[in-house]
């Protein structure tokens, strides 16, 4: 790698910051600007009316405040914009925003665009960072500070001439994080002057980081001191506006968010320049982790997500946070089994903490419409928990502890063979591959159980069956319908001597008409080897004869 000497920031100074231990307490303005940050990275720009069904998405989740466009730059976006007025698609209690830079020319044609608008906001940058007004558009410091005057003037002309519209300002000192803070105050407090607010009237004033090179308390640090140091602070509302360029964009705007930032720009899934922009999914539902009401519904994120993969042509990366593809996903066995135990046991944990709370799920994914996500997944990592949690919640069987321990090796194993993951289905096969073997050597024809003549405690069976294709009537008596059977398979010629270890039986659902499973586990007296079998059946009797024919068939097949 060559030698590289990055070029340092601009110095804050704030020695008696307030901001670490602060808390938020209200959710703030929430501006999306996916029409025009968010459209103007995708490698294909939205269509019109790609960018209708974006723009009605974003009024359902609930933002009240939506930047559309930069109408100046594009007739595409002009278009756009005059449509929404023209054909009445802003409702009443939103606000849209247009973007435009200071100069005289685009600003006028900004105006065109909004003819007959009732609520907007008028958005003008200019770039104040060192960077730019020298080595970009080589004007001095007052130079740039006599542009955004004059183009403020300019705009406030431009409103004061729209009677039936209510029009607000922002204004963006671009490249904010990388200006020094005097100068940004300077910039910033002259806008403000020009403007002249009027009584109970504020300026959004707009401070970016265009471009991520500060580490996230560093961005709260300017928030804080220049909110602390602005001339008009009752008249200003600061917002946010963060990059992603060094992954710290979520971060940034939080910690923002407790230096005194009031509003945040961002998108859905952070589309963007570069790294784009903030992820307002994540940020808004990590204000609402936190018991605060953002006015955002994401209760229908798969569906928000499928639409904005179709619209941008960008999946969402699987592990992007709340709405990625494995977010709640589990693939290790620990995993697997604390959160199958934690499920089973929620609402005994809800009273316990005083709130939802499951091991490995950060939240509930039924709040954001993911309740028949499939949590657990199967591979070679995969651990007993996880396996049974998969078989109860997709097939409705209920593994006992001793048949879990026994089949997470066959699973391993056939996940190691096939070196990925298995589905739910393949699952299903090996389980009933594995204990539910009812026909080869011996096949049941039919078993009939019948209390004793001589003694209605004692149960007679008579067992109907095949064995190695061979038909075969046996009889024998027990202390019930099971012990009656065993004791009739045992007359077989051949069969080894065996004892019934263990038993469980189970009802596969809540309704009447649930079938019923049963799991024996089976000791052969002479080798020692024990053998699960697995049957099902509609009553718990039938279920029951079948396990005890899956083990002992497992039994002689070794």
């Amino acid at each position: 790698m060559p030698d590289i000497k990055y070029a340092s920031m601009p110095v804050i100074s704030l020695d008696d910051r307030q901001w670490p231990s602060a808390a938020i307490t209200t959710s703030p303005t929430w501006c999306a600007v996916d029409l025009r940050d968010g459209n103007q990275a995708l490698p294909n720009p939205m269509t019109p009316q790609q960018k209708q069904r974006y723009f009605d998405l974003l009024i359902d989740i609930g933002f009240k405040e939506i930047e559309v466009g930069f109408p100046a730059a594009s007739q595409d976006d002009f278009d756009f914009v005059r449509n929404l007025i023209e054909n009445g698609h802003i409702p009443d209690d939103v606000t849209i925003s247009v973007l435009t830079q200071c100069r005289p020319h685009l600003i006028e044609r900004t105006f065109e665009a909004i003819v007959g608008i009732k609520n907007c906001i008028f958005h003008v940058y200019i770039a104040t960072s060192e960077l730019h007004r020298w080595f970009v558009f080589g004007l001095d410091d007052q130079q740039v500070i006599d542009t955004a005057v004059t183009s403020i003037r300019q705009i406030r002309d431009g409103v004061r001439a729209m009677n039936d519209s209510k029009v607000m300002l922002e204004f963006s000192p671009e490249e904010f994080t990388d200006t020094t803070l005097d100068y940004s105050l300077a910039v910033c407090d002259a806008v403000v002057d020009e403007w002249a607010p009027d009584p109970g009237e504020k300026v959004i004033l707009n401070l970016p980081q265009t471009v991520e090179r500060r580490l996230p308390n560093q961005y709260a640090d300017m928030i804080e001191a220049f909110s602390q140091r602005c001339k008009y602070p009752e008249q200003s509302i600061i917002s946010l506006h963060v990059h992603n360029d060094m992954g710290m964009a979520v971060a940034s705007t939080t910690q923002a968010l407790m230096a005194g930032g009031q509003r945040v720009e961002g998108t859905l899934f952070g589309h963007g320049e570069r790294t784009g922009n903030v992820d307002l999914i994540t940020v808004a539902l990590n204000l609402e982790y936190l018991g605060i009401d953002t006015g955002l519904d994401f209760s229908r994120l798969p569906e928000i997500s499928q639409l904005v993969a179709e619209v941008t042509q960008i999946e969402p990366h699987p592990r992007t946070p709340y709405s990625g593809e494995l977010v709640f996903t589990a693939f290790s066995g620990s995993h697997q089994d604390a959160i199958h135990k934690g499920l089973s046991r929620k609402d005994e944990l809800a009273t316990h903490f005083d709130g939802w709370k499951v091991p490995y799920l950060h939240v509930s994914p039924s709040a954001l419409g993911r309740e028949y996500e499939r949590f657990i997944r199967i591979n070679s990592q995969s651990g007993k928990g996880g396996i049974a949690h998969v078989l109860e919640r997709d097939f409705h069987v209920q593994l006992p502890r001793w048949v879990q321990i026994d089949f997470a090796r066959h699973i391993q194993s056939r996940a190691d063979d096939t070196s990925r993951e298995l589905s739910r289905d393949e699952v299903w096969d090996e389980f009933t591959k594995t204990y539910v073997q009812s026909e080869r050597p011996i096949k049941l024809i039919n078993y009939w159980p019948r209390p004793s003549d001589e003694d209605p405690s004692i149960i007679d069976g008579e067992v109907h069956l095949t064995y190695n294709d061979e038909q075969q009537v046996l009889k024998d008596s027990g202390n019930g319908p099971i012990s009656a059977f065993v004791h009739a398979l045992k007359q077989i010629d051949s069969m080894p001597e065996f004892v019934l270890d263990d038993y469980e039986e189970e009802t596969m659902g809540r309704t009447a008409d649930a079938e019923a499973v049963c799991f024996v586990l089976l000791s052969n007296c002479d080798t020692g080897q024990q053998f699960i079998g697995v049957g099902f059946g509609g009553n718990i009797d039938q279920a029951a004869v079948r396990a005890v024919m899956s083990g002992v068939n497992r039994m002689l097949g070794t």
